[in-house]
């Protein structure tokens, strides 16, 4: 898809509703008060956020492509059994502006994960997180701006995976799949719970056009699909399975006026399928023909592995925060979990007074630990999830609460850093602990609560004996001449 492609279809944007309604004028007379009223009702629908479409304009090579498919359908050379589960990679990545402000939601996105898997089951694709999720902040990039993507999308994507954007600001489209850099970019706001738009830009991905193609932009196609399906091959979007379909604005189901092909034949498109435009509520499916069409995709693109990790895992067990804790330093909180078998990422999720509307921390993390700033003296209630690289659909476990209290005088807040080292870790009591890269100074051990454990002043390397303390987090604290370094120790059960 061309820059200029996607300009002049923003410019043609509020013409769409007249065009739709010289649609029902090119075959049958309507009283103008009826003109007058269905122009202002479609007008009112473009107003609405929820109404922001998908400009997406397949190239004139991959129309070639699908063509060229099309005609082996009719001819009968695809295999229409059905073929084993193709497992795809998949990277996201979350963009927000340049302070880090707009990121999607962790939430939405392992919905959305989730949903995406259960929608393309009858396609026989299984999509994986290849990586872990890649944070992007940059202004013009959250803005969804093209000249933007074009010149910076290519750095960031990973090759053999699907690579899907996820935006906050803008008001150009909801979805759009750019086929010169083969990337897919949602709005936010666009992929909630049950939305499909994630759907949608999936299937231009794998190669399928809108079901009303050549009526983008407030374009009237030469040739128009007659709903006898006599010319469903060399118009429309070629699909024999998928109804006519004129209507390139968002629309309820179903159609609340009637299309009329040039036969005379009143109808109304099908809402059921995924790449038209009808309100999400209404979609439910690709049509055979349109799934073959992706198998076909994915066989050229080659990209799909046999297997993944796709197990359904249990909650991991929490270790600190411990139940009903109190008195623990809102600042730079150690929050650690039993690592799960399987799992390619945890979600952690922490929120005051436990209510789950409105988290304070939300976010994934490949390793058992994290450290999280919070803020007053409050109750707070935190929880995890496990997940695999295949399947998001996991359940969190039960809420601990714990309390805060602010920071004491006198200790600074601790910043972890990787230097000096310290190894094992984690440890168990009775081990010994070797600190090493040291110059003189003092090292002190506290637990989560800031509670001095041990202290010992050292020149060079350290080892001693872990005392019989309980499992949880520690951080140990290097105090040299210039600077203080600091660590995390994990003390494990025996």
């Amino acid at each position: 898809m061309q820059r200029k492609c996607i300009k002049a279809i923003l410019l043609k944007k509020l013409n769409h509703a007249l065009i739709y309604s010289q649609i029902s004028f090119m075959f049958e007379p309507m009283p103008k008060i009826i003109f007058i009223f269905l122009y202002v009702s479609c007008l009112s629908l473009l107003t609405q956020a929820q109404n922001l479409g998908c400009f997406t304009q397949l190239s004139a090579k991959q129309i070639e492509n699908l063509r060229n498919f099309q005609q082996k359908l009719s001819l009968g050379q695809v295999e229409l059994g059905k073929k084993s589960t193709q497992f795809v990679p998949i990277k996201i990545h979350i963009i927000g502006n340049s302070k880090g402000i707009g990121y999607y939601s962790i939430s939405n996105l392992m919905t959305a994960l989730c949903e995406i898997n259960e929608r393309f089951l009858p396609v026989g694709f299984h999509f994986y997180l290849a990586q872990t999720v890649n944070y992007i902040n940059d202004d013009a990039l959250n803005l969804g701006d093209l000249n933007a993507i074009y010149d910076r999308a290519l750095y960031y994507k990973m090759a053999g995976a699907v690579n899907v954007f996820f935006h906050d600001g803008g008001n150009q489209w909801c979805g759009v799949y750019i086929g010169g850099i083969d990337v897919v970019f949602i709005k936010n706001s666009c992929q909630a719970t049950l939305a499909t738009t994630f759907a949608h830009e999936l299937g231009h991905f794998f190669g399928l056009p809108h079901t009303f193609y050549g009526w983008e932009g407030g374009q009237t196609p030469s040739n128009i699909e007659k709903i006898d399906g006599s010319n469903c091959r060399t118009a429309g979007d070629g699909f024999c399975d998928t109804k006519a379909d004129y209507v390139s604005q968002r629309w309820n189901c179903p159609l609340f006026w009637n299309l009329i092909d040039p036969n005379g034949v009143v109808f109304k498109p099908d809402s059921s399928l995924y790449m038209n435009y009808a309100s999400d509520n209404c979609h439910s499916r690709f049509s055979q023909e349109q799934i073959l069409t992706m198998q076909n995709d994915m066989l050229q693109r080659g990209i799909a592995k046999t297997s993944a990790s796709t197990a359904l895992l249990a909650a991991p067990n929490k270790v600190f925060p411990a139940p009903s804790d109190s008195g623990i330093i809102s600042t730079n909180i150690p929050f650690t979990w039993r690592s799960v078998p399987g799992a390619f990422a945890y979600q952690l999720q922490v929120a005051r007074f436990g209510d789950w509307n409105y988290v304070n921390h939300n976010q994934l993390y490949s390793d058992t630990f994290a450290q999280v700033n919070l803020f007053g003296n409050w109750p707070y209630a935190w929880r995890v999830k496990a997940i695999s690289s295949g399947n998001t659909c996991s359940s969190f476990g039960s809420a601990d609460t714990f309390f805060t209290r602010e920071i004491p005088a006198g200790l600074a807040p601790i910043s972890l850093l990787a230097e000096p080292k310290v190894f094992p870790n984690p440890v168990k009591s009775g081990q010994t602990l070797y600190l090493q890269n040291l110059k003189a100074g003092k090292v002190n051990i506290y637990d989560a609560k800031g509670v001095l454990k041990w202290g010992q002043s050292f020149e060079g390397n350290l080892s001693f004996e872990v005392p019989y303390w309980p499992a949880g987090i520690y951080i140990i604290k290097w105090e040299l001449p210039n600077h203080s370094y600091f660590q995390r120790l994990l003390l494990s059960e025996n």
